[in-house]
């Protein structure tokens, strides 16, 4: 049984919030964008990944980052990671429901 199983976190919040109010979640949101567009290679190598792991079941966002970090030596900071995979869901339709997401500080931005 796997810890997110054990323990039941709360589910991810649908709830939208307002950009500029400087919140800890928009910063976090900003900063995977940020990143995003700093590190072009390094995000299509993560979804490719994605997607290619996506077809066997469960994708880990936390394992793509650390993919980019071991494979391609590009620093990604784990704060950053849920967003990653909220950014990575709303432009890629194909990976709509892949990753096991729970609550987050950055669950109310989305591109």
């Amino acid at each position: 049984m796997r810890n997110d199983e054990r323990y039941s976190p709360k589910p991810q919040s649908d709830q939208l919030e307002i950009f500029g109010l400087g919140s800890a979640g928009e910063q976090d949101f900003q900063e995977a964008r940020k990143w995003i567009e700093d590190n072009p290679g390094a995000w299509n190598f993560m979804v490719e990944n994605a997607v290619r792991l996506n077809r066997k079941g469960y994708v880990s966002v936390n394992y793509l980052v650390n993919m980019v970090r071991n494979e391609l030596h590009v620093a990604c900071k784990n704060g950053i990671a849920p967003s990653l995979a909220r950014i990575m869901e709303a432009r890629y339709p194909q990976l709509k429901g892949a990753f096991n997401k729970h609550r987050s500080q950055s669950d109310g931005f989305s591109e």
